[in-house]
C-alpha cells in the first residue's frame, strides 16, 4: 500500500502543482516551457507507475461488496468514458458540450471502477482519481473554462466515438493481462 500511496502523493502532487501560477511562472522560468513539459510528463509517470505498482500488489481490505448489476454498468460506462478522453485529443463537437471532456471521462471510468471494487485501495486510487478530476472541472471553470463555440465536422466525433470503442474494446480483451481482471 505504501506504493500506492506515493504513487498518489507523486500524481496528483505533480497535477496540482500548475494551480499555483507564481511556482509554475519560476519552474518554467527555469527550466523552459519545454523542460517544464518533459519534467511534469515524467514526474506523472513515475507517480503512475507507483500507483499501479503499489495497488497491483497490495494486500485487499474489503468495505463493500459490488452491488447487483454494477459490473454491466461498466460495460455500458466505461467505453463513453473512452470516447471523452479520445475527444479531449480531438478537435470535435463533443467540447461543445463541456470544456472538460477527458475530466469527465475520467470521472466516469473511476466511478465506475470505485462502484465494482469495495476495497481501500480502490477508494484510494479511483476515489482519488474521481474526486480530483471533480475539483480540477471546478477549478478550471472558476478560472473561465466554457464549451467551445466552434463547428467542427462531423466526422471528428465519429473519430472519437469509433476510437472510443476501439481502445475500450481492446482494454477490455487485454484487461486481465494487464490488470488481472477479466471483463469478457
Amino acid at each position: 500500500m505504501t506504493f500506492l500511496i506515493a504513487g498518489l502523493i507523486v500524481f496528483f502532487g505533480i497535477h496540482v502543482f500548475p494551480l499555483f501560477p507564481a511556482h509554475r511562472d519560476a519552474a518554467i522560468a527555469k527550466l523552459g516551457i519545454q523542460g517544464y513539459r518533459g519534467t511534469f510528463a515524467l514526474v506523472a509517470a513515475i507517480g503512475l507507475g507507483l500507483m499501479i505498482y503499489g495497488y497491483g500488489t497490495a494486500e485487499r481490505t474489503f468495505l463493500w461488496a459490488p452491488p447487483e448489476g454494477a459490473r454491466h454498468l461498466a460495460y455500458a460506462v466505461v467505453p463513453i468514458a473512452l470516447c471523452l478522453a479520445i475527444a479531449a485529443e480531438i478537435k470535435s463537437n463533443i467540447k461543445r458540450l463541456t470544456p472538460h471532456p477527458m475530466l469527465w471521462g475520467v470521472v466516469l471510468w473511476a466511478a465506475v471502477h470505485l462502484l465494482n471494487n469495495g476495497d481501500v485501495e480502490s477508494l484510494l486510487l479511483f476515489g482519488g482519481f474521481l474526486a480530483y478530476s471533480l475539483l480540477a472541472m471546478i477549478s478550471a471553470n472558476r478560472r473561465g473554462a466554457r464549451p467551445s463555440a466552434d463547428k467542427r465536422a462531423v466526422w471528428r466525433d465519429a473519430v472519437a466515438v469509433i476510437g472510443g470503442l476501439a481502445v475500450a474494446g481492446a482494454v477490455a480483451h487485454f484487461h486481465a493481462t494487464l490488470f488481472g481482471v477479466a471483463v469478457i
